[in-house]
């Protein structure tokens, strides 16, 4: 079993809820599919938890506020101990990711809901969009067709969904060609990168925790320093 490549859990809530969960050490990522009429009734837990759809349409309540997001255009918060539940109010099945995680207490209270700003990926270059809160930090960027993410330790703990299409990603010193669904893992001292050998553009869901802006210039700067080519490996 690996740690950089978790293997997925499979778990059927009911007829409407499915959960495919993926352990990343201290972090839980779970791809949930809510069919037409699907009723995600309100529970509150210790973990903090934020999450994004991928595809489909659904009504977020979170402490009460409730909100239609749309894909990949706003994440949701809900702390540890807020109520939260959703409901798929629309006709087709939607797809959403989530994070849970035991997060310390945070001076910075965050909105319920964020909106997707425009920005360029440090790493790659790339074009993205891009969420930052208190504790996490979600980059989606296109990767074109021959495009590399270079070999690079980041200060944060690191999880990649693919969206589409195919990217060959390694971590640490395991190398695997991942579709959509799957995911990678990097822990803060472990080297990742990525490479698209396909025909196609890929979209890559990444996860930062604690997000970026968290760490020092001097940190920040540790890992530009360190970025290396994926040829090079």
């Amino acid at each position: 079993m690996s740690k950089f490549f978790p293997t997925p859990k499979n778990t059927k809530i009911n007829s409407d809820v499915e959960l495919i969960a993926y352990e990343c050490q201290d972090t839980l990522v779970q791809l949930v599919y809510l069919a037409p009429g699907a009723n995600f009734a309100l529970h509150e837990h210790l973990e903090s938890q934020m999450g994004m759809i991928i595809s489909g349409r659904l009504q977020m309540n979170v402490n009460g506020i409730k909100e239609i997001i749309e894909p990949l255009q706003q994440a949701y918060i809900a702390n540890a101990y807020v109520p939260h539940g959703s409901v798929n109010v629309f006709p087709e099945t939607t797809l959403v990711f989530d994070v849970k995680r035991i997060i310390n207490s945070s001076e910075k209270a965050d909105e319920v809901f964020l909106k997707v700003s425009p920005t360029k990926d440090d790493i790659t270059g790339f074009l993205c969009q891009s969420i930052v809160a208190s504790w996490f930090e979600i980059a989606i960027t296109e990767i074109p067709p021959g495009g590399i993410i270079p070999m690079h330790q980041s200060a944060s703990e690191q999880m990649g969904i693919i969206l589409n299409g195919q990217l060959l990603m390694s971590v640490g010193e395991e190398q695997q060609q991942l579709a959509y669904g799957n995911i990678y893992y990097a822990p803060s001292d472990v080297f990742c990168g990525g490479y698209n050998s396909s025909d196609e553009v890929v979209s890559l869901v990444k996860i930062l925790i604690p997000p970026c802006s968290y760490f020092s210039d001097q940190d920040a700067s540790f890992s530009k320093i360190t970025a290396r080519s994926l040829t090079a490996t």
